[in-house]
């Protein structure tokens, strides 16, 4: 299937690894132009490199923390000087695990600047343009959280849950403009993230990392923790012109982890 991405081009937040680089990657491999963000600029421009040396498309490169307005307005100002997007997906690695009963206000409001204000600048920032050429694809990857909280992750559960709802509301607003508001929810995808989160969980309980993804793996219907092209895959399709008439939804990529249907 030609997924109509060729000659467009896309920016990737969080991509120098993880689930960032799996979707920037699926879109490459479709053609599309990237410029791709995150905070390690050694890593991104690896990441840059080897994504070139692949997929033949050009990619460019910004480094800075994305939780600061004027990093996301150098952000801005740099894609719109240099042709524009097409698609934006917005990625944001999580902060480190809290219990709801003693998260600090000191860990939200950081949380709150991290996860939703860099999402939500970004977002409104690229939208103008969009809207005036008609046509745009906004894909968040967030996590099953939104629908079904995880322990211990107080503050990543409460601020993508605002994500996911602002993402809710713009899609209406946007739809008659050719743009399409779309979040994807990984579930347990094996990256370095779930290893931390993992092994953090070992700690408190005494078990051994090894143990502990064992157990996440037997706890998913399909026995196995998910790959992150998987989820790049679902990104690159969002991202495509077959996909006009998907906007507003939240799509679980979790091997049947999540109990709801929303």
């Amino acid at each position: 299937m030609d997924l109509g991405l060729k000659g467009k081009r896309a920016l990737v937040c969080g991509a120098s690894k993880g689930l960032g680089f799996a979707s920037a990657r699926a879109l490459a491999q479709e053609g599309t132009n990237l410029v791709i963000c995150a905070r390690n600029e050694a890593a991104l421009a690896d990441a840059a490199q080897n994504l070139r040396q692949e997929t033949g498309v050009k990619v460019e490169t910004f480094a800075g923390d994305l939780s600061q307005a004027s990093v996301v307005q150098s952000l801005l100002n740099f894609v719109h000087s240099s042709g524009g997007i097409d698609v934006l997906v917005n990625n944001v690695g999580g902060p480190a695990p809290t219990a709801a009963a003693t998260t600090s206000t000191q860990d939200f409001q950081k949380g709150f600047e991290q996860l939703f204000l860099s999402v939500t600048n970004l977002t409104q920032g690229v939208l103008p343009a969009m809207r005036q050429k008609k046509f745009g694809r906004i894909i968040t990857i967030t996590s099953i959280s939104v629908v079904e909280p995880i322990e211990h992750l107080a503050v990543s559960s409460s601020m993508r849950a605002a994500v996911s709802g602002f993402m809710k509301t713009l899609s209406a607003e946007v739809a008659a403009d050719g743009i399409t508001v779309n979040n994807v929810l990984p579930g347990i995808i094996h990256t370095a993230r779930i290893e931390d989160l993992r092994r953090a969980k070992a700690a408190r309980s005494g078990t051994t990392l090894e143990e502990e993804m064992n157990f996440s793996a037997n706890s998913i219907p399909s026995k196995r923790l998910g790959r992150p092209e998987e989820l790049g895959s679902v990104v690159a399709f969002l991202a495509s012109t077959q996909a006009s008439y998907v906007t507003g939804t939240n799509i679980g990529i979790d091997g049947g982890l999540r109990r709801s249907w929303t």
